[in-house]
């Protein structure tokens, strides 16, 4: 079995949830899209609570604004705990904000708000599991999203609430392809631009590229280690990666294997041996500093 992660030379940053004046965030949209640029970042989507934000004025060859939304809904009998999907809008038609906050906006249940995402031609991500209260069974009952923040920076900041890798595991496990996100969830009021972000393997900076390398899991996410290749040949799984302290290969149901440097040394590399029972294999590489790069999933079943 062979199979590789990564398809295309060419890698491109950005950060796939942020807030602007437009809707709860301190910093204005162009405020906001300089900051990113100005950064190092290739795109960047603006997710505004609730009211469908398309800022194409900002866009040139060496910098993308991916249109979006971010919808949210209590869990019905339950005052603390909630959902919230962010979109990023694939299609090329011209929509009305209205239309889109009258479409999302208001579902009976959030199933359906999804949904409505979907046959518009969003893609869904469902965001910070564990500020939300989720529990395991709540995100497991919904369906269509893409993918699910595993690291979101803001709540990470606000009340250590942003690390979600456990909601993602326990989709993985039913085998549901389902890609992980580090997001900056910025609102610009705490320090929290420029903490999580996603490397996405595309051909070029195009909405169209992006979104599809997106949908595919052609990415990695990251704090701050990178990624360089991620693959299976034969039964053996092997990763290269900037100099980080320690290496974990995560699978299930079979346990995985974690490698680490001897002090004062670090690694950029490791291969782990497959027994061909599991369900999926994905690997974390943390540096000494705690910044982590997690990779999408490779499934090994049938």
């Amino acid at each position: 079995m062979e199979h590789s992660a990564f398809e295309f030379d060419k890698w491109f940053k950005g950060n796939l949830h942020c807030h602007s004046t437009v809707s709860d965030g301190r910093l204005d949209p162009r405020s906001v899209a300089g900051l990113y640029r100005g950064s190092g970042w290739d795109f960047l989507a603006f997710t505004e609570h609730e009211i469908y934000t398309d800022l194409e004025e900002f866009n040139d060859e060496s910098f993308l604004v991916l249109p979006g939304i971010e919808i949210g809904m209590g869990v019905p009998g339950h005052v603390d705990r909630c959902h919230h999907i962010v979109g990023i809008h694939r299609s090329f038609d011209s929509m009305l904000e209205s239309k889109h906050m009258e479409s999302f906006s208001h579902e009976d249940d959030f199933q359906g708000s999804i949904d409505r995402l979907l046959d518009a031609d969003y893609m869904a991500v469902y965001c910070h599991p564990v500020w939300s209260r989720a529990q395991f069974q709540d995100v497991a009952e919904l369906d269509g999203f893409f993918a699910i923040e595993i690291f979101n920076n803001g709540c990470v900041l606000e009340s250590h609430t942003g690390l979600g890798a456990a909601y993602w595991d326990y989709l993985l496990r039913q085998g549901r392809i389902v890609w992980g996100v580090a997001t900056d969830d910025a609102h610009h009021i705490l320090p929290d631009t420029c903490g999580g972000w996603v490397m996405v393997n595309a051909s070029s900076l195009t909405r169209a590229d992006i979104t599809k390398a997106l949908y595919e899991g052609r990415f990695y996410s990251s704090t701050g280690p990178e990624i360089y290749a991620f693959e299976i040949q034969g039964d053996k799984c092997l990763v290269s990666c900037s100099p980080v302290e320690s290496i974990h290969f995560v699978s299930y149901e079979r346990r995985g294997r974690s490698y680490h440097a001897f002090p004062g040394r670090q690694l950029s590399s490791a291969v782990h041996k497959l027994h061909g029972d599991e369900v999926y294999v994905r690997v974390e590489c943390v540096d000494r500093y705690g910044r982590t790069a997690w990779s999408n999933p490779i499934f090994l079943g049938k």
